[in-house]
C-alpha cells in the first residue's frame, strides 16, 4: 500500500506557475548543471530513511538519511543532466521510506513540462548587437498623427504555445498576447494603434523585442533583442524638440558602449531664438531605461538657462550606459519655469549595443544544492579561474542580491583587488542572513580592469527557508503592531491580498503565543485579488499578552505559494510612557549633586500609564561609555511606579570638574518588543570642598613650620567619596627657595590609585629636604586632583581643598596670640561670633619680659585660608607686657565663615627674634536674623506685586549687610512657583563696588516681561547669597534670608498656557488652501482667554504651522511648533502663550497623470513619495467627492503582483472610493498624488 500523504518536492531555482498541461515547468536555467529538487522534513524521520526522485517510472536520484542529518530541515537531491527527460514528463513525485517499514509515503504524482531549448534558436552572428534570426518590419516608420502600424515579426525557431513576445517602443512597452496554438509556426502580425502611439508621443524610437517561451527561457544566449527599427513620431502635439543623443549611429540609433569605453554619453538640447524658452529657467532632462535583468536604470540633470541661442550639453554616466547594455535609453528632458506648469519634449530612445563578458558563475562552499544553512558564521565564495584572467590589480566585486516582493533590491558586497587564483571572499551571517526568504537570491561578480567590466553568471541560492512569494496578511484592528481585545468587535478582521483564481485552496494559519496553531481552509470559487477574512474574537482573547502570527498558503493543482508572516502582540497598550524621574535631583534645572547620594546611590523612578506584571522594565543611565553607564533590568512590577538604585561607581566614574549631562530613559518590552520613554538630560554637578592634602608635622597648620618637618613625614589625603582603584591622582608643591627662584615640584602626575589607596586615602612622601630650602616667610601651596574618569587629562581631573602654608625657618618661642570675645579665651583653636566682634575686633599679644633690655618690635599676622595676610601695622611692645592689636571690620568681614590663623612675630630690643604659637580661629557664619532681605520695589516680605501696573523694569535692592566688604560677591535669584518659567538670575557672582559696601545693592533690574509671564496668584522668592571671603565659587556663599511675593493682577488674563501637542495624521494641500479636512482633537484645539480686559485678540507666530481664528480656534497647517498668543485690550496689554507642538501633518501635491513610472518620476522631480493604498483610504476619508486635484484613479505605491512581466499596482478613486489594480504600461494613464 501506498500513501500520499508527503509533501510536494520543488526544484531550486523556483519552479514556473501556471504551465498548461503540467504542474509547473522548468527551463535552461533549472538543468543545466543538473535538476535540483528538495524534499522539506518529514514526520516521524529517523537516521537510515531512504528519500528518492521518481520521473515517469524511473528512479532518477535517491539518497539515505545520515546520523548527521537528523536536525537538518530538509534534504536535496540532484537529479544529473544527463538523465532529464525533456516534453512533458509524467508521474512526476517524491518517495520517503522509513527505516523498518516496507510501505512508502509519497508525494502526489504531477506532470511537470521540461524545456532546454531558446525562443529564436542559436543565434548565428554573435558579434552584432542583436539576434540575427529575430526579424522585425513594421509598416511605417515615418509615423504622422491618426496612422496606425503594422508590426510582422517573422515566425522564430522553437516557437510554442504560450510563448512571450516582450515588444518595446522605445521605453514602452506594448502587450502583445501569448502566441496560441493557432499562431505557432506562423508570423505574428499585430496592429499598433493611434490609443497607444498617442500615449507614447511624438519623438524618435527604436523598435524591437525578444521572447520567453512558457518556462521563462529567454531568446539569445549572448544577444536577445531583434535588430532595432528606428521610427520617428510627429502627432502634431505642441512638445519641445526632443534631445539628441550625440554618441548614437544616426541610421540604426545604437549607441556602441564597447567603443565608447569608459566615456560618458552626451545628450544636447538646443535652444533656439524662438523657442519657448526665457533666462532663468531651467531644463530637467532624464535618462531612463530597463536593464537586461529587470532594474530600472535612471539619471536626471539639471542646468540653468542663461541664454536662448545656446546648445545645452548633459554628460550621462558611463555607467548609466554599460548598465544599460542590450537594451534601450529613452531620453527626454522637461522645461521649468517658477509659477507654470512643466513644458516636457519629446522623447529621444536608442539601443544600447555593446558585449557583455559573462564570466563562470561562482561557487558558495557551504551550499548545499542552492540552499545556504541559516546558522554558519560565515560563507565562501569561491570564483573559478576565469579567462581571460586580468591582472592582480583588477578590481573584483563580489556580490550578493535579492528581491522583495514589491521588486525593491537588497545587495551586499565587497570590493578588493583582485589578485591571483584561488579567489575567495567571506560573508558573515550578519551580512547573508539578510537575503533569508528573498526572492531570485544570486551570488556574482564584477571583475574592472583594462578591458572595462565583465559581469559572471548568477548563482542561484536560497537562504534558510523557502521563499515567501505572497504578502503577509494584514490584521485591520492591529495598531502599531499590537492587538487590543478591547477595541475588536464580534470578530476581527484579515486582508490578504494575491492573485486568486477560481480552484484555490487557501489555507490560513494562526499561531497564538498560547492557543498554538489553527488553520481554516477556504475553497474559491471566484477570481479574486482581496481576500477579506473574519478572525475568531477568541485567538485575541485566548493570547493576550501574548503574540499571534499569521501566515497563509495557496495551493494551485498541487503547486503551493507561500505569504510571508505577520506578528502581532496581544493586550493593552502601554500607554503614555513619562519622562523618569531622579528623586534626589533638583528639577528646573535638572541637576544632581553625587555628595548627596553617597553611599546608597541615585533613586531613579520611572512610570507609565498601563503597568503590567510580566513587563521587562530596562533602565539606563547614560554617561561615558563603559564604567559611567548603567543598565539594569527588572520584571514583574506592579503599582504605580518602578524605583531602579543607580549604584554610586557609575555616578562617580562620570564626575567632572565642569559637571556632565547624564540621559536617563528606560524602555518597556512587553511580548518581546520595546517602547522607548523620553530622555531626562540631567546635569552631574561636580564635587566641592573635598578634603585636601595635610602634611604630617604640619597638619592644618596656616604656618609651616620647618623645625617641625621630620624626614619621614608624608603628605596625606584622606579616603575621598567615589574613590576607585584606577582613577588618576596629581600631587603638586608650589613655592620659593632661599635665593628668590621658583620651586616647583609635581610628585604625581597621572599615578592610579590603587585598592589599597581607594579605601585608605593616599600617603606620598613629602620632599622635606627642598621644603627645608624653602624661603622664610614665602608661601607654599600643596594641590591635589583626582580624574574620577580614570582619564590621563587633568583638565577632566577635579581639585581638592588647596593647602596653603607660610614657610617660617625658626620655631615658635612665644605663646599664643589672644582674640577678644572668643570661646575659649585662650588656646590653640578658638571661635569667634562675628557680629559681636563687628567694630570691636581686637587681638591681645602677651609674653614675658616684653622689652626688657630694649623695645620689642611686634607684627601680627592675619592668615586668610589661601595663605594671604592682609596688612596691619606692627606696633612696639609696652612695659606692662600687653599689646592690643585693633581688627578693621573689613579683615573680620573677609573671614567670615572661614577658618583663619594667628601669629605675631617678635624683634627683641636687647637682640634676637621669634615667632608665636599659631592659634586656629574660627569665624563662624553670620546668623540668618543678623542678615538683611533683598526686596523688590521696596515691597516687605510677604507682600504682593502687580506687574501690569509698572511701567518698566522693577528694580531690586537691599540694604547693607553687617561686615560688607568692597570685593565680596552676590548671587541674587528670582524663581516662580508657576510650571514652565525659568529662573531669572540678576545678579551671578558680582562682586560688590565700594558704594554697595556702604549702602547695600539697589536699581537692580528685575525684568518686567518675565513678571508679566507669571499668572495670577504664583508666588515668587528672591534669593540671595554672598562669599564673604570673595570667593566665586556659589558652594561657598552664605545663605541671607529669602524674600517671598504673591503675584497679583488687578484683571488676570487667563488663558491655559501648557504646551499643546497635535499630532493626528492630517492631509493637507497647499495648492488648493481652501479645501480643508474636517478637524478633530489631534489636529485642533480651542483655548479661550478670560479675566483681563475683553477684547481678546488672537495671533499665532508661524502661520505655517497652525492658525488660530478670532475665538481662539487652532486648525494645524504643517509640521513644527509655533506659539499662539493672546492679547487683551489692556493698558499696557496682558498677553499669554502657548507652544503648539504639530507632528502629524502630511502635505499633499498633485503629480498630473500618467503612467506609473511618469508618475514616479514627476515624484521625484517634485522631493515627494507616491501615496499607498492605505494613504488614498485615508485621503478619501478626509476628503471624498471634495477632492480637488481630479476624479479619476490614483497610482498608490502598492504593488499588487506581476502577470506577463507586467507589474500590476492598486489604485484608488479618491472622490469615489472605488479601487482596482492596473497595469504598468503605457496604456494604462492614472493621476498621482505625491506626500511630504
Amino acid at each position: 500500500m501506498i500513501v500520499e500523504d508527503l509533501d510536494s518536492p520543488y526544484t531550486s531555482p523556483q519552479q514556473v506557475v501556471p504551465v498548461d498541461g503540467a504542474a509547473y515547468g522548468l527551463g535552461i536555467r533549472h538543468v543545466e548543471e543538473g535538476l535540483d529538487f528538495v524534499f522539506e522534513r518529514w514526520v516521524q524521520l529517523r537516521e537510515g530513511d531512504t528519500y528518492r526522485m521518481w520521473m515517469n517510472g524511473v528512479t532518477v536520484a535517491e539518497g539515505v538519511v545520515e546520523a548527521s542529518e537528523l536536525s537538518n530541515p530538509r534534504f536535496f537531491l540532484n537529479v544529473p543532466r544527463t538523465t532529464v527527460e525533456l516534453g512533458f514528463v509524467p508521474d512526476v513525485y517524491g518517495e520517503v521510506v522509513r527505516v523498518g517499514s516496507t510501505t512508502p509515503s509519497t508525494s502526489i504524482p504531477q506532470v511537470v513540462f521540461i524545456k532546454d531549448t531558446r525562443p529564436g534558436g542559436a543565434d548565428e552572428r554573435p558579434h552584432e548587437h542583436w539576434h540575427s534570426k529575430l526579424i522585425l518590419t513594421l509598416s511605417d516608420t515615418t509615423i504622422g498623427a491618426d496612422m496606425e502600424v503594422t508590426a510582422t515579426i517573422k515566425a522564430w525557431e522553437n516557437m510554442r504555445v504560450n510563448d512571450l513576445v516582450m515588444f518595446y517602443w522605445g521605453g514602452e512597452r506594448f502587450d502583445v498576447p501569448p502566441i496560441t496554438q493557432a499562431q505557432v509556426d506562423r508570423d505574428l502580425v499585430f496592429v499598433i494603434g493611434q490609443d497607444f502611439l498617442e500615449l507614447v508621443g511624438s519623438g524618435h524610437y527604436v523598435v524591437q523585442f525578444y521572447l520567453y517561451d512558457e518556462v521563462r527561457n529567454r531568446s539569445g544566449e549572448l544577444q536577445p533583442w531583434c535588430k532595432p527599427v528606428p521610427v520617428y513620431v510627429d502627432l502634431g502635439l505642441t512638445l519641445l524638440q526632443e534631445p539628441e543623443v550625440i554618441q548614437d549611429d544616426q541610421v540604426t540609433l545604437v549607441v556602441d558602449a564597447d567603443l565608447i569605453n569608459t566615456l560618458p554619453v552626451t545628450a544636447e538640447v538646443l535652444v533656439r531664438r524662438q523657442d519657448p524658452f526665457l533666462v532663468g529657467d531651467h531644463i530637467y532632462l532624464t535618462v531612463q531605461g530597463i536593464s537586461t535583468d529587470g532594474s530600472v536604470i535612471s539619471e536626471s540633470l539639471r542646468l540653468y538657462v542663461d541664454s536662448r541661442s545656446k546648445t545645452y550639453v548633459f554628460p550621462i554616466k558611463n555607467d548609466t550606459i554599460r548598465a544599460l547594455i542590450q537594451s534601450t535609453m529613452t531620453v527626454s528632458y522637461v522645461r521649468e519655469r517658477a509659477g507654470e506648469a512643466d513644458l516636457p519634449s519629446r522623447k529621444t530612445t536608442v539601443t544600447i549595443g555593446g558585449t557583455r563578458y559573462e564570466l563562470p558563475r561562482p561557487s558558495v562552499r557551504e551550499a548545499v544544492g542552492p540552499f545556504i544553512p541559516p546558522d554558519l558564521p560565515r560563507i565562501t565564495v569561491a570564483m573559478p579561474d576565469y579567462q581571460p584572467p586580468g591582472t592582480a590589480a583588477d578590481q573584483l566585486e563580489v556580490v550578493i542580491e535579492g528581491k522583495y516582493l514589491d521588486g525593491t533590491a537588497e545587495r551586499e558586497s565587497t570590493l578588493r583587488f583582485a589578485g591571483s587564483h584561488p579567489r575567495t571572499r567571506d560573508f558573515s551571517n550578519a551580512q547573508y542572513m539578510r537575503f533569508e526568504g528573498l526572492n531570485e537570491t544570486n551570488v556574482h561578480y564584477n571583475v574592472t580592469g583594462a578591458s572595462g567590466v565583465r559581469a559572471s553568471e548568477r548563482a542561484w541560492v536560497q537562504i534558510g527557508r523557502p521563499a515567501r512569494t505572497l504578502l503577509a496578511p494584514v490584521i485591520i484592528e492591529a495598531v502599531n503592531g499590537n492587538v487590543d481585545p478591547a477595541t475588536v468587535g464580534s470578530v476581527g478582521t484579515l486582508e490578504l491580498r494575491a492573485q486568486f483564481k477560481a480552484g484555490d485552496r487557501v489555507v490560513v494559519r494562526f499561531t497564538g503565543s498560547s492557543s498554538g496553531d489553527q488553520e481554516f481552509e477556504y475553497d474559491l470559487f471566484l477570481t479574486l485579488e482581496l481576500l477579506v477574512l473574519d478572525i475568531p474574537k477568541s485567538l485575541f482573547t485566548n493570547n493576550v499578552d501574548g503574540t499571534l502570527t499569521v501566515s497563509y498558503w495557496i495551493d494551485r493543482y498541487n503547486v503551493i505559494q507561500y505569504s510571508e508572516e505577520l506578528q502581532v502582540t496581544i493586550g493593552t497598550a502601554l500607554g503614555q510612557l513619562f519622562l523618569p524621574q531622579v528623586l534626589q535631583a533638583t528639577t528646573e534645572p535638572d541637576e544632581l549633586d553625587p555628595a548627596v547620594v553617597w553611599p546608597h546611590g541615585a533613586t531613579v523612578r520611572v512610570s507609565y500609564e498601563f503597568i503590567k506584571r510580566g513587563d521587562q522594565i530596562q533602565v539606563c543611565w547614560r554617561g561615558l561609555p563603559g564604567l559611567g553607564t548603567h543598565y539594569e533590568v527588572k520584571e514583574d512590577q506592579a503599582g504605580d511606579f518602578i524605583d531602579f538604585t543607580i549604584p554610586t561607581p557609575a555616578i562617580g566614574f562620570n564626575i567632572h570638574p565642569d559637571g556632565r549631562d547624564i540621559h536617563v530613559s528606560f524602555k518597556v518590552i512587553r511580548n518581546g518588543y520595546p517602547t522607548e520613554s523620553p530622555v531626562l538630560t540631567l546635569r552631574l554637578l561636580a564635587l566641592h570642598n573635598l578634603p585636601g592634602p595635610l602634611i604630617d608635622s604640619i597638619g592644618d597648620s596656616a604656618v609651616l613650620e620647618i623645625p617641625l618637618l621630620q624626614d619621614l613625614d608624608r603628605t596625606r589625603v584622606q579616603p575621598w567619596i567615589y574613590a576607585q582603584a584606577e582613577q588618576r591622582m596629581w600631587l603638586s608643591y608650589e613655592g620659593t627657595f632661599f635665593d628668590g627662584s621658583d620651586y616647583e615640584d609635581e610628585v604625581l602626575r597621572a599615578r592610579p590609585v590603587s585598592a589599597a589607596e581607594a579605601s585608605n586615602g593616599v600617603a606620598s612622601f613629602t620632599p622635606v629636604a627642598l621644603l627645608r630650602n624653602l624661603k622664610d616667610w614665602t608661601a607654599l601651596t600643596i594641590r591635589f586632583w583626582v580624574t574620577f574618569n580614570q582619564s590621563n587629562s587633568i583638565s577632566d581631573a577635579v581639585l581638592f581643598e588647596v593647602r596653603h602654608h607660610v614657610i617660617q625657618k625658626e620655631s615658635n618661642v612665644f605663646p599664643y596670640p589672644e582674640i577678644n570675645l572668643s570661646t575659649p579665651a585662650s588656646g590653640e583653636s578658638v571661635s569667634i561670633d562675628p557680629v559681636a566682634s563687628e567694630n570691636k575686633c581686637q587681638v591681645l599679644v602677651r609674653y614675658p619680659n616684653m622689652n626688657q633690655g630694649g623695645t620689642d618690635r611686634i607684627t601680627l599676622h592675619w592668615i586668610y585660608e589661601d595663605g594671604t595676610m592682609p596688612f596691619i601695622s606692627s606696633q612696639d611692645g609696652l612695659d606692662g607686657g600687653t599689646v592690643t592689636f585693633n581688627i578693621s571690620n573689613d579683615i573680620l568681614g573677609s573671614s567670615v565663615g572661614t577658618t583663619i590663623n594667628l601669629q605675631y612675630f617678635v624683634e627683641l630690643g636687647r637682640g634676637g627674634s621669634g615667632n608665636s604659637e599659631v592659634q586656629t580661629v574660627a569665624v563662624k557664619d553670620i546668623l540668618p536674623a543678623n542678615l538683611v532681605r533683598a526686596l523688590i520695589n521696596n515691597v516687605s516680605h510677604g507682600g504682593s506685586l502687580n506687574p501690569p501696573s509698572l511701567t518698566g523694569d522693577a528694580m531690586a535692592a537691599s540694604p547693607k549687610w553687617r561686615l560688607s566688604v568692597k570685593g565680596q560677591r552676590v548671587w541674587l535669584t528670582v524663581t516662580t512657583s508657576a510650571a514652565g518659567i525659568a529662573p531669572l538670575h540678576l545678579l551671578t557672582s558680582d562682586p560688590i563696588t565700594p558704594i554697595q559696601q556702604a549702602n547695600g545693592l539697589s536699581n537692580i533690574p528685575v525684568s518686567r516681561a518675565w513678571l508679566l509671564s507669571l499668572p495670577a496668584n504664583a508666588h515668587i522668592t528672591v534669593h540671595m547669597k554672598v562669599t564673604f571671603d570673595g570667593s566665586e565659587d556659589e558652594a561657598r556663599a552664605t545663605v541671607f534670608p529669602s524674600t517671598e511675593y504673591t503675584i497679583s493682577l488687578t484683571k488676570p488674563l487667563v488663558f491655559d498656557t501648557s504646551t499643546a501637542y497635535l499630532s493626528a495624521r492630517t492631509y493637507l494641500m497647499p495648492d488648493y488652501p481652501t479645501y480643508l479636512p474636517a478637524f478633530g482633537s489631534g489636529n485642533s484645539v480651542r483655548r479661550t482667554a478670560s479675566g483681563g480686559t475683553p477684547a481678546y485678540f488672537y495671533s499665532s507666530s508661524n502661520t505655517g504651522v497652525a492658525v488660530v481664528d478670532t475665538t481662539g480656534y487652532v486648525t494645524v497647517r504643517g509640521n513644527g511648533t509655533t506659539t499662539i498668543t493672546v492679547r487683551d485690550s489692556s493698558l499696557p496689554a496682558q498677553t499669554r502663550s502657548y507652544v503648539v507642538s504639530v507632528s502629524g501633518v502630511v502635505l499633499c501635491y498633485g503629480l498630473g497623470g500618467g503612467t506609473k513610472p511618469d508618475i514616479d518620476a514627476s515624484a521625484r522631480n517634485k522631493g515627494v513619495r507616491l501615496a499607498s493604498l492605505n494613504e488614498l483610504r485615508e485621503l478619501s476619508l478626509a476628503y471624498g467627492s471634495r477632492w480637488p486635484m481630479g476624479n479619476g484613479p490614483y497610482w498608490s505605491s502598492t504593488w499588487s503582483h506581476n502577470l506577463l512581466f507586467f507589474d500590476y499596482w492598486w489604485g484608488r478613486n479618491i472622490n469615489t472610493g472605488a479601487e482596482g489594480t492596473y497595469k504598468q504600461w503605457v496604456g494604462s494613464q492614472l493621476l498621482g498624488v505625491g506626500l511630504r
